[in-house]
């Protein structure tokens, strides 16, 4: 994941540089690994991201709201990937307490039939 270096481009937007220890571990390529991420992760460092990203998530969104999906730029689209990521880990911490959700199936079983770019325009296909 890049690192922000003098010159270059932001990993994430303006106000929301307090997210951008998050980027390394937490912006991932698609649902896929998103889920590999909630199924392996300990819960304590679950609980530590969505405590991290609660506060600032109405912001992110409404930041978002105001883009177009498929328009987006890269710190942008960082930014709707932690999202996504909350998004993920939330009925771990809310619910669960734990990546594994009890009484259920392996959510590994459940193959993805068409994988879609976390970032495509709405109407789009792959």
């Amino acid at each position: 994941m890049p690192k922000s270096v003098r010159g270059t481009a932001p990993l994430l937007p303006k106000g929301f540089k307090t997210l951008e220890p998050l980027v390394a571990d937490w912006v991932l390529p698609d649902s896929r690994a998103r889920l590999e991420k909630r199924l392996t992760t300990p819960p304590a460092v679950i609980r530590a991201f969505y405590d991290a990203m609660l506060d600032k998530a109405p912001k992110a969104l409404s930041y978002l709201a105001e883009r177009q999906l498929g328009e987006l730029n890269e710190a942008e689209e960082r930014l709707l990937k932690l999202l996504l990521s909350l998004a993920e880990m939330g009925p771990a911490v809310e619910w669960y307490g734990t990546g594994e959700y009890p009484d259920g199936f392996d959510a590994r079983r459940f193959k993805l039939i068409e994988q879609m770019p976390d970032n495509a325009a709405q109407g789009a296909r792959p």
